[in-house]
């Protein structure tokens, strides 16, 4: 018997279309129940960008780029002066105590005062320029907050490559 429609079926041999239909069909709901359960908490997305200080400084001084022509801030004044203005709301938000902002400039494992590259330029269009870097880190290695939201450990040699080097020709982070 010959059929056009995909539920005809010959006696006594499954319909192959119909059981392909419905095993469809059942993926389907099933991937749209999975994907429709589970919400993403933009908190949490934020939280997951900013646990640490490092990270959370070099967001803000990208976030101060994008307010400022894509220049970055001239010195460390210029800078805390951004964020004791900027929306303690946003601050709270990625981890930071809008009352206790020099907390923020202070690395949780070395204890020390980040330094920081000050003055480069970034670009709408995404920079990877290294700007905070660990004063001392592990004793061995240190970690560097580039502009991109990555923070990568680094040997001696490369920290003090990527410190030394002009702003404006810092050697960009590899894409490990």
């Amino acid at each position: 018997m010959t059929c056009g429609s995909i539920f005809c079926q010959v006696p006594g041999v499954p319909n192959i279309k119909l059981t392909r239909f419905v095993v469809k069909c059942g993926c389907l709901l099933a991937g749209l129940l999975i994907g429709c359960s589970s919400r993403t908490d933009p908190d949490s997305a934020i939280a997951r960008v900013n646990g640490t200080n490092i990270q959370r400084l070099a967001n803000l001084y990208f976030t101060f780029q994008s307010q400022h022509e894509w220049r970055g801030p001239a010195g460390e004044a210029e800078f805390k002066s951004f964020l004791h203005k900027y929306n303690p709301h946003k601050l709270s938000r990625i981890g930071v105590d809008p009352n206790a902002l020099d907390k923020l400039f202070i690395s949780e494992r070395d204890e020390l005062p980040f330094k920081i590259r000050y003055g480069v330029l970034g670009s709408a269009m995404g920079s990877s320029a290294p700007v905070i870097f660990e004063s001392a880190g592990d004793g061995k290695r240190r970690f560097v907050g580039f502009l991109d939201m990555q923070q990568r450990e680094v040997d001696e040699s490369e920290y003090d490559a990527l410190w030394s080097a002009p702003a404006s020709h810092a050697p960009h982070r590899d894409k490990r």
